[in-house]
């Protein structure tokens, strides 16, 4: 599955399989793991998701089960602080399959590399087709297919 770049997570595949089948086992779904190592200590922060939705109690089942699971491991290195979050209301689409569910929403998107003179649009997520993004673009008013390896971020517009 391909996903946009992020930083090197000092987890092994091994063990993110144990805490996304420990989280499916409680019907939560593993949508990002983010790293950000500090002087003193580093986070890890978990992105968690639903179809009705986030909780609390499901961020704080979340925690317990990786808790147990990375406490058995030594794969972090040094003190760590693992946080647990929802994708929220403007969430980031990690992967081209996060794109697919969410297509007919609108999106902010910001590329690497201008496409056809832009690096921000902002509008429906008409299709995806292939490793391509279909975007209409609502400032220009004209459509744009950003190939989503040119995508830097891409994250839902809110709708109230």
């Amino acid at each position: 599955m391909k996903t946009l770049a992020r930083p090197d997570v000092p987890i092994g595949p091994e063990t993110l399989g144990r805490i996304r089948e420990a989280l499916a086992g409680r019907g939560l779904r593993l949508c990002h793991v983010g790293w950000v190592p500090g002087a003193r200590k580093g986070k890890l922060t978990l992105t968690i998701d639903r179809e009705e939705g986030v909780t609390l109690d499901d961020c704080e089942t979340a925690s317990h089960l990786a808790d147990e699971i990375l406490d058995a491991g030594e794969e972090v290195p040094g003190a760590y602080l693992l946080e647990v979050e929802s994708p929220g209301l403007d969430r980031q689409l990690w992967t081209l399959d996060d794109c697919r569910r969410f297509a007919g929403r609108r999106v902010r998107v910001t590329t690497e590399v201008p496409v056809d003179g832009a690096k921000r649009l902002k509008g429906p997520l008409e299709s995806v087709e292939g490793d391509a993004l279909i975007v209409m673009d609502e400032d220009r008013k004209r459509r744009y297919t950003v190939r989503f390896g040119d995508v830097k971020v891409v994250r839902l517009i809110p709708e109230f």
